[in-house]
């Protein structure tokens, strides 16, 4: 069976989803995305096509590496958005043909590298990616928070504002003890400019903290200002992001485990655990 490697800007939202449904089919988190939905991925991890990457047998996709440019905001790195192949064209080589074509276009955008994450468990896929060069970096959690055991907030004098990308502050250092991840990085957010639900809370004109989540429930960011911590700013955040989205549970998707404050703060909340994540990265 013969494979060719084209990148994709010449194929249509409806082929990428499905070739991504497909390769997820037997995975531990098996996908079904509608092709809405698979926009919608594309805006919030910053899919660009002319670094994604797909191996075509005949006229269907036998593999994808779909990817970001490289963002400054990260090293100069791209960001891998998925990575699969259909179970049917398993260990023929597919994945390390896409990594060259991947690489190739990243080096001559002047990237400085590329990073992904994988789920801890995925063996075969640390195996193949640690073989490429990739290190791990951190590890990040992925939990769920039920609604019904929100914490009930106690600051009745704090009022939660709907905000706009624009009015969250340039310097976020103080906000946040470790970056997020691509998909939920101050980029996401722009580009879901009017898509996302963006809250705050401000006393005196300046702003304490604020929260993101997507319409399915995600949360992308919960920030409160180093100085003002502890004082029941989160669970204002937290109860506002329950009422912005029409889910019956939040769901924290790459928290750093070496951020303690966020994470006690979640499991004082009652949040249960579904996996981990490894963050690794490639430096050319």
């Amino acid at each position: 069976m013969s494979y060719h490697i084209i990148d994709c800007r010449e194929l249509d939202a409806g082929q990428l989803c499905a070739a991504m449904n497909s390769a997820f089919s037997d995975y531990c988190v098996p996908l079904s995305l509608t092709v809405d939905k698979f926009l919608y991925f594309q805006k919030q991890r910053g899919f660009s096509a002319e670094h994604s990457f797909v191996s075509m047998s005949g006229s269907d996709i036998a593999g994808f590496w779909y990817s970001t440019a490289p963002s400054a905001s990260y090293g100069s790195r791209g960001y891998a958005v998925s990575v699969g192949t259909d179970p049917r064209h398993r260990r023929k080589g597919i994945l390390k043909n896409l990594f060259k074509a991947v690489v190739e276009k990243q080096k001559s955008d002047g990237a400085n590298g590329m990073q992904l994450e994988v789920i801890s468990t995925n063996e075969r896929a640390l195996r193949a990616y640690e073989l490429f060069g990739y290190k791990h970096q951190r590890t990040v959690r992925v939990c769920r928070l039920p609604k019904h055991s929100l914490p009930v907030s106690r600051r009745n004098d704090l009022r939660i504002d709907a905000l706009t990308v624009e009015e969250l502050p340039d310097d976020e250092n103080d906000y946040f003890d470790t970056l997020p991840t691509p998909q939920n990085s101050r980029a996401s957010l722009t580009a879901l400019r009017g898509r996302m639900n963006l809250i705050g809370v401000s006393e005196n004109g300046r702003l304490l903290g604020w929260g993101a989540a997507n319409p399915d429930g995600s949360v992308a960011q919960i920030a409160v200002h180093r100085n003002f911590r502890r004082n029941g700013i989160g669970s204002v955040l937290l109860e506002g992001l329950g009422q912005s989205v029409d889910t019956d549970h939040l769901t924290f998707v790459n928290v750093d485990v070496s951020a303690t404050g966020v994470n006690a703060f979640l499991d004082r909340a009652g949040a249960e655990d579904l996996l981990q994540q490894f963050d690794m990265q490639l430096t050319f």
